[in-house]
């Protein structure tokens, strides 16, 4: 309807199309109002879902399935399980240690049933803790983790979800200097205070039947431009810091059983960022009595093309700046450790997220950038609960096994189950080990097996509804190495 493909080899000239006036009172979007809110449409997603929170810092507690609340891996990784954890450890310990994370997924529309294969690279996610006791009450360390930290990948070719995003990445890391104290042989304390910072990345790309045709009230649709034509690239990079307050307490009921509690403040950081933008190639013309009255033969990349020069919505030449602020929410965590017998310990977890506190989103566009206007974004997302159970059993002096099964709920309401971050239930299996290899010297093993639920999603911006499945698993791989001198006997 009105348009031609040129062929790989074809000359087509480049005619500059005839200026147009924007009609008096002409009731259509500007252009860059939709860009803006395409480029940053994605942040509530990207950032407000339990999907991209990492609690696998450590490959002893992931064997557990996370389980510290009440019993910290003796190993410093307690600065961000339970601050309380490092209270009574004696000496020095230093620990080390990497997740990989490999997430596997697709997502198979309703009506073609086409299926499109997640592409995700093998992640991986350090960490460091190095703890010191000044006496036999008082502990301080400090650690670097990253609670936040995961990537979705979508091909760019026959994906539809590229228009709300082929590549996202997000990164928080922490540095938190803690300090721990035995009040006495029952009560342990500790509190930490977490600098943050931050990284987001968006990209995605724009379809050009939903764009306004220049200077016209209808979309370059009108013109039969087919849904799904890439005419443009965008990129968002941001980066923010922030401060956070860890606390822990735990309290030996008795020589067998045990409980603690761990609290993770919520955090305000203001992200600083840009979005550019590239042509792509569509490759279209206009057909004889196209509504725009042009010539057959017209490029519609010419027509295009102007969104893209100096000074426009799409401008090549620049970064377009933009700025907000994002609450990341408070979590805890309660639970029990009970010693069944002197080598053998069971423990479990109630984790709470507090994601519902994520409900506005100011994007605060560049002053100068008077092309692309502030707007609020608002996610709804719900508050999440988790509920882990752990295992560790001391084979021999030597060797110590662990295992451990976790069920947590989703944060993300309907309307933004996107390739963004298609998350949902899961239901996670963990085991591994730890094996001393010296004295003073431990490795620590771990595997995960994370199956979450399948659930229903978008591809489509301006989609009213689902229009399809999204299935997820991964499996998680960690090791880490610890070492301590100095310890009492």
């Amino acid at each position: 309807m009105g348009l031609t493909r040129i062929g790989v080899n074809a000359t087509v000239g480049q005619p500059i199309p005839p200026s147009l006036e924007e009609p008096s009172g002409a009731k259509r979007m500007r252009p860059s109002v939709r860009y803006g809110v395409l480029l940053f449409a994605g942040c509530p997603a990207l950032l407000g879902a339990q999907g991209f929170g990492i609690y696998e810092d450590n490959s002893c507690a992931m064997a557990r399935a996370g389980v510290t609340a009440a019993t910290p891996c003796p190993d410093g990784s307690a600065i961000f399980f339970s601050p309380a954890g490092l209270a009574g450890l004696s000496g020095t310990h230093v620990t080390a240690g990497v997740t990989l994370i490999k997430a596997i997924g697709a997502f198979t529309d309703d009506v073609l049933e086409r299926r499109t294969d997640l592409e995700n690279p093998l992640i991986p996610v350090p960490s460091g803790f190095v703890t010191h006791a000044l006496s036999p009450k008082l502990t301080i360390g400090a650690g670097v983790y990253v609670p936040y930290g995961l990537e979705t990948r979508w091909p760019t070719t026959g994906f539809q979800g590229r228009f709300l995003g082929y590549n996202t990445k997000i990164q928080a890391l922490y540095v938190q200097p803690t300090v721990a104290y035995q009040v006495d042989p029952r009560l342990k304390l500790g509190i930490g205070v977490a600098y943050v910072h931050g990284s987001i990345e968006l990209n995605q790309r724009l379809d050009l039947s939903t764009q306004p045709v220049p200077a016209q009230t209808f979309t370059f649709a009108t013109l039969g431009i087919p849904t799904g034509t890439d005419f443009g690239d965008t990129r968002l990079t941001a980066t923010g810091s922030g401060f956070a307050v860890n606390l822990g307490g735990i309290l030996k009921l008795s020589d067998r059983l045990s409980v603690g509690a761990h609290w993770l403040t919520r955090k305000t950081i203001t992200y600083d960022g840009h979005g550019t933008f590239r042509q792509l190639p569509t490759n279209l013309t206009l057909a004889a009595n196209n509504p725009l009255g042009l010539p057959a033969g017209t490029p519609v990349d010419a027509l295009v093309a102007p969104n893209f020069g100096a000074g426009a919505p799409l401008d090549t030449t620049k970064a377009h700046k933009a700025s907000t602020q994002l609450t990341l929410p408070q979590q805890g965590s309660i639970g029990f450790a009970y010693k069944v017998r002197s080598n053998w310990t069971v423990m479990a977890d109630y984790q709470y997220v507090g994601w519902e506190a994520f409900q506005s989103v100011l994007v605060d566009f560049d002053a100068a950038d008077n092309t692309t206007p502030d707007f609020t974004l608002t996610p709804h997302n719900k508050d999440t609960h988790g509920f882990r159970f752990g295992t560790e059993y001391a084979y021999s002096p030597k060797l110590t096994l662990r295992g451990g099964y976790l069920y947590h709920t989703a944060a993300e309401p309907t309307e933004f189950v996107t390739p963004l971050l298609p998350e949902n239930a899961r239901n996670e299996v963990s085991l591994g080990l730890g094996y001393r290899l010296a004295a003073g010297v431990r490795a620590d093993l771990a595997y995960q097996y994370v199956r979450q639920n399948d659930r229903r999603g978008r591809v489509f911006p301006e989609t009213v509804g689902n229009t399809g499945l999204y299935s997820l698993h991964a499996h998680l791989f960690a090791v880490g190495l610890a070492y301590t001198f100095g310890e009492r006997d």
